[in-house]
């Protein structure tokens, strides 16, 4: 068996978790059998319950694009929004997350209900609007803990490096600017200042938020999220190819939308491959 690496382990989790080789085994035994259009990574995993610490199910996400920085910030938000008591929206809890080789493995609370709608847009924007509202404990660009960020603005929708600094993310979007031939240059020092970092959601369509059977919003998807200055919010609602229904849930969202938006607003079928 491949090296495996922990890097979240519950020790509230429930009792009844399998292993590390039967979540790999099982996860891989499952996958065929549950993928469906709107989603390839993850299955629900049906374990026995026999007393009050266990669960009767558990959700598994797990491929080559899992990340660890995922994990961490699906955790970091899922216990911002309990320990606040943010009513609007809540995320699964994490209760493993871990690498076996090139595979990521994210193992959480499984949710049951259904996958919103349009029907469901007052109630997604309302949780959109407490996510976006939440700020960095840091001032390090990215997902919590590190790692790269998942934002319309790169090529691939993928930064290449892991940013320590707002200043060093300054540099490189400035960087990209110049060599697509924008005059436009940013400056996040004022957002910084107001604002400070944000949850950024980059990925607002209805397969990441579900309905539960109370019919609480929960945010299901976190490769999306990072922790950037609010302009990279806006743009994505602005210039990244949202769909109708994010644009819906936008309609009634409050945002800053500083004028480091325009100035990174360009063609992104024309941009450089920053990877070297």
């Amino acid at each position: 068996m491949s090296q495996v690496v922990v890097c979240i382990d519950d020790k509230g989790k429930p009792a009844n978790i399998p292993d590390l080789e039967m979540i790999i085994t099982r996860s891989f035994d499952e996958r065929d059998r549950q993928a469906t259009a709107t989603n390839t990574s993850g299955v629900r995993i049906d374990l026995d319950k026999r007393s009050d610490l266990d669960v009767s199910s558990i959700w598994v996400k797990s491929g080559r694009n899992i990340t660890m920085g995922e994990a961490n910030m699906q955790r970091f938000v899922a216990e911002y929004l309990q320990n606040n008591n943010i009513s609007a929206v809540r995320a699964p809890r994490v209760y493993l997350a871990f690498t076996w080789g090139i595979f990521g493995f994210i193992v959480t609370e499984y949710i049951d209900g259904q996958t919103c709608g349009y029907s469901d847009i007052s109630l997604v924007a309302a949780a959109v609007q407490a996510l976006i509202n939440i700020r960095s404990p840091t001032l390090k660009p990215g997902p919590v803990g590190g790692g790269l960020m998942e934002h319309p603005f790169f090529v691939d929708r993928k930064s290449c490096i892991q940013y320590e600094s707002v200043e060093e993310l300054q540099d490189h979007v400035n960087g990209i600017l110049s060599e697509t031939g924008r005059r436009g240059r940013v400056n996040f020092a004022s957002e910084l200042a107001n604002y400070g970092l944000r949850l950024c959601v980059s990925d607002l369509v209805p397969v990441n938020f579900m309905k539960d059977s109370n019919g609480g919003i929960v945010a299901v998807d976190f490769g999306g999220y990072s922790f950037l200055p609010p302009s990279f919010f806006a743009f994505t609602l602005r210039y990244g190819g949202c769909s109708n229904f994010a644009l819906r849930v936008a309609r009634t969202l409050e945002y800053p939308s500083p004028p480091n938006v325009t100035a990174m607003a360009f063609r992104r079928d024309s941009s450089p491959d920053f990877s070297q």
